[in-house]
Order: C-alpha cells, then structure tokens, then sequence
C-alpha cells in the first residue's frame, strides 16, 4: 500500500499487516532519484553487507530533508 505526503512528490510503501514502513523511492532535488529503506525490514542482510552499504542521514527532525544533521553519532 502507498500513500504520498504533502507535496506528493516522494512515494511511501506501509505494510497492509503491520503498518511498517519498509521503504519510500522519489525524487529530491539536491540527490535526484532515490530508494530509503527501512535497515529493519532487511531479513538477509549480514553484519558485513550493512557495515558496507552507503549511508546518508536526513534531517527529518527539523524538517530540512536535504542535509544531514548537524549530529549523527547517535544514529
């Protein structure tokens, strides 16, 4: 199930069981194109193949969705 949020520009999956969010795919304009996925819902994945995958943190919290924030030691 999918649903779009305010500027309907970004498309967000939910599980029709759980409600979990397992991934969204969209496009920004400072990245471009874009696949987020819930690190949570990955079943398979080993400790070595997550250590290597590229990660980019968002500011969600202060809605600036294109920077990080200002601290990710914590994350």
């Amino acid at each position: 199930m999918g649903y779009q949020f305010g500027a309907r520009v970004d498309q967000h999956t939910f599980c029709r069981h759980c409600g979990i969010r397992p991934f969204s795919f969209g496009t920004s304009r400072k990245i471009g194109q874009f696949v987020s996925i819930n690190l949570c819902c990955l079943d398979d994945a080993s400790d070595a193949e997550l250590a290597a995958t590229p990660i980019t943190y968002l500011n969600g919290r202060e809605d600036i969705w294109d920077a990080p924030p200002a601290e990710t030691r914590h994350l």
